[in-house]
């Protein structure tokens, strides 16, 4: 072969040579000539498959040369194309003996090169070689050949002429078919007229694509249908013998034409849909689609019923045949290979939207008609059958819209005939088809709707996915707002509190309204802490410009109409509050605020609070919260005085509980520390009495330790010192004090020790020199202070010191 100029045959032509004459240059039969690039293995092949036989029996009996028919045969063997036709020549080139011929054979590697032509086509072509060329040399035949008769409207004429024409058509269509399949027989045609055969052998494979049938191979005649391999064979009646019955299995689908009978065959799938239309419509057109049902197929297999189907539709203009087609037609789109183009795509989608899918097809289209990149106007049409059938899923027939209306149109339609239960799918299917319905369309079905849902708060239905979400909250909102003025009104608004508000909360905008004040009071009962102190940091801001006359009334029903504030949100809503008396509503409510939020141990912003709630009057009922709200007002006006700079009164203290005194026991203990000398502080702390020693021993030992403010460190070692023996101290908590102290001083230098005695020098020399001779004590060993302190060893001196009484507990009081 000529592997550079694949767009020719090659020419071979065999004969009997004489001397000189053939490639070979000895006489014999031989290749006479071939074109220029010619292969060994193409001519091995022309050699082995292609070359005319001549009947013994006939060349025996001396029959006429006029007698022997042409032959034509095609054989496809790894890669390479090859067709030829011979004929019957006589004697030998030397004159004596029977069996000469002379075979023309055309060879290509490029199936392109026979155009549309299939080779049984190419009988009787005016370009065959009839003799031997002058040379060795052959040209070689171009592309696209010249056929012979049977072109395709003579095929389609004749077939149609002849009898029982389209059952035959149909028997030798599917036996070609069948060939290459498993468990396919080879066809064998029985008969004397080879351009029947050949008429035949066009027919049916003009019904195959092009690339199958140049790999049909055949031969007009064989001499022996055993000894050939080819696909398809014809054999002349005068030797066809037992081939000759359709009747008897030889291996062979048989058609005998000369009898008019052939084997039993079961048409195929393929035969059944060509061969009809073939016969009566354009034929051009047919094989074009079939051309076309096999690129969607691929290169070797055989086209499916789809790929058929979609190939007569783009080619014949047919249409679908009902729903299950139109589903099959969209499979088919969704399952192809390759993305086809636009003039594929667009009948096709055609059919399927003119065949009346059904919805499982229609919800593949989108899809399909993606995936092939379908324009804008096709995926739009899909798209809204889509639409249109699954609205109709849900009320029970398709809207009924003007063509041109929107998809939004149609969803308005369907949504006003609705029946409420099913409208939560409807609205979820629009979000899914990116359309936004106008409520004010749909208006009767949307009241509708938003009566049902009040009454079925229950159901399992899904606003965040509705594209008119806002629209249809807005509806809920109205409704519920007309149900709370009902005289049932509770019953929603327990409804309210119990679910609705986690729907409605983001929409909760005018917080002095019912609806809105009972969402946002709902939601902070419900919500986390995070997002209730946003909540009510919200709406007390909503409703700081409000009437002052109403203002504290619309906080708490919009705040705490369902939950006891916490003592810091009790402490945010009256900060908001105008000056004055609460109302008397508003009184109780607070009030029991207070009884949830004071406990028996007051915290600082417990009295805060309570100082807060105070200052705008009394709360009747409520005497302990009054006295507590007086004392600490005692306290933090002594603790101003301080701070101040102006002396203080010890008696100032003395009324002050302890319980106040705990709770603000920081603060006392800042103003000992940091305002106060350390010598008034220490005076003060022994002539105060009452609970101020004790609250101050729990609260100065956590300054002892302070490596920065060194200073103020001391002092608290100091006062802490002081408030030991000071009035009021028991026995049981000096001790304690005593031996933390111990702890303390082995830890303290001499410049800390000498520091605190200086601090304590300014408060009482005798204080000072009790210390010095406390402090001297380094380990744990008996003082001297005790009557019970004696050398014992080391255990004993420790069991005795866990029981000594504090040192300055034990003075005289005359000495106190």
């Amino acid at each position: 072969m000529n592997e550079t100029e694949p767009s020719r045959f090659d020419s071979l032509y065999y004969t009997d040579c004489v001397p000189g004459q053939g490639l070979r240059g000895g006489a014999g039969f031989q290749f006479q000539a071939v074109s220029a690039g010619v292969s060994h293995d193409t001519m091995s092949l022309v050699q082995r498959t292609s070359l005319y036989e001549a009947p013994v029996a006939w060349m025996r009996e001396q029959r006429d040369v006029a007698d022997y028919p042409p032959s034509l045969t095609h054989v496809h063997d790894d890669g390479v194309y090859a067709t030829a036709r011979g004929r019957y020549l006589g004697t030998e080139a030397n004159g004596v003996r029977e069996g000469n011929q002379f075979t023309h054979a055309v060879a290509t590697t490029d199936p392109d090169t026979y155009g549309l032509v299939r080779p049984a086509q190419l009988w009787e072509a005016p370009w065959w070689a009839e003799k031997a060329a002058p040379t060795t040399n052959c040209e070689p035949v171009a592309a696209d050949p010249e056929a012979g008769p049977w072109g395709i409207d003579a095929v389609r004429e004749w077939v149609l002429g002849r009898p029982d024409g389209e059952e035959w058509l149909l028997a030798v269509q599917s036996a070609f078919d069948l060939v290459h399949e498993p468990g396919g027989r080879r066809v064998l045609f029985v008969g004397a007229d080879v351009t029947e055969v050949l008429g035949w052998i066009s027919a049916g494979t003009v019904l195959m694509a092009q690339r199958r049938a140049l790999r049909l191979g055949f031969r007009v005649f064989a001499t022996n249908p055993r000894q050939s391999r080819h696909d398809v064979l014809a054999v002349h009646d005068d030797w066809a013998g037992s081939f000759g019955d359709p009747a008897r299995d030889n291996g062979f689908v048989v058609f005998n034409l000369t009898t008019g009978r052939h084997s039993e065959i079961e048409f195929t799938e393929g035969a059944r849909f060509w061969v009809p239309r073939f016969l009566r419509e354009d034929p051009y057109d047919v094989v074009d689609a079939i051309e076309l049902a096999q690129r969607f197929a691929g290169k070797e297999a055989r086209p499916s019923a789809s790929d058929r189907s979609v190939a007569a539709i783009v080619t014949l203009g047919e249409t679908a045949e009902g729903t299950g087609h139109a589903g099959d037609l969209v499979r088919w789109l969704a399952d192809c290979p390759a993305p086809q183009p636009e003039e594929v795509v667009h009948p096709v989608l055609e059919a399927v939207l003119a065949a009346d899918p059904d919805i499982t097809a229609l919800r593949a289209l989108p899809e399909a008609t993606e995936w092939h990149g379908a324009g804008r106007e096709l995926a739009d049409r899909g798209i809204r059958a889509l639409f249109e059938a699954e609205l109709a899923q849900l009320t029970g027939a398709v809207p009924v819209v003007e063509e041109s209306g929107s998809l939004a149109a149609i969803a308005e339609a369907a949504a006003n005939v609705v029946e409420p239960e099913r409208m939560d799918e409807l609205l979820r299917l629009c979000t899914r088809f990116d359309v936004t319905p106008n409520v004010g369309g749909f208006t009767e079905g949307a009241r509708r709707f938003t009566g049902w849902w009040v009454e079925h708060k229950n159901a399992p239905l899904e606003p965040d996915r509705w594209s008119c979400r806002e629209q249809m909250i807005d509806l809920l909102r109205d409704e519920l707002a007309g149900l709370l003025e009902r005289p049932d009104g509770p019953h929603y608004r327990d409804d309210i509190k119990r679910f609705w508000w986690e729907i409605l909360v983001e929409t909760a905008t005018d917080v002095s309204t019912p609806l809105d004040s009972e969402i946002t009071a709902s939601a902070i009962a419900g919500t986390d802490a995070a997002y209730r102190e946003e909540l009510i940091d919200y709406v007390l801001d909503s409703l700081r410009s409000a009437d002052p006359e109403t203002r504290g009334h619309l906080m708490w029903r919009a705040t705490f109409a369902h939950s006891l504030p916490s003592i810091a949100e009790l402490t945010s809503l009256l900060e908001k509050l105008a000056p004055g008396p609460l109302t008397d509503w508003l009184g109780d409510k607070v009030g029991e605020a207070l009884d949830a939020v004071i406990g028996p141990r007051l915290s600082v912003e417990g009295l805060d609070v309570l100082a807060l709630a105070y200052s705008h009057g009394d709360l009747p009922g409520r005497p302990e919260f009054a006295d507590f709200a007086r004392q600490d007002k005692g306290l933090k006006d002594w603790l101003a005085v301080v701070a101040g700079g102006r002396p203080p009164r010890a008696s100032g203290l003395r009324q002050i509980t302890e319980p106040i005194m705990t709770a603000r026991a920081a603060d006392i203990t800042a103003v000992f520390l940091d305002r106060l000398p350390v010598g008034e502080a220490g005076k003060l702390l022994e002539r105060s009495g009452g609970t101020l020693p004790a609250v101050l021993l729990r609260e100065l030992p956590r300054h002892w330790y302070g490596s920065v403010l060194t200073q103020r460190a001391d002092t608290a070692v100091a006062l802490t010192f002081v408030a030991v023996g000071a009035p009021g101290t028991t026995e049981q908590l000096a001790v304690k004090t005593e031996r933390a102290l111990r702890k303390w001083l082995k830890q303290a230098d001499k410049q800390r020790l000498a520091r605190v005695s200086r601090l304590l020098d300014a408060v009482d020399q005798r204080v000072a020199g009790e210390w010095r001779q406390f402090s001297g004590v380094k380990e744990v060993k008996p003082t001297g202070q005790t009557a019970r302190a004696k050398q014992r060893g080391a255990e004993a001196a420790k069991k005795a010191e866990e029981k000594k009484p504090a040192w300055w507990s034990r003075r005289s009081n005359k000495d106190r």
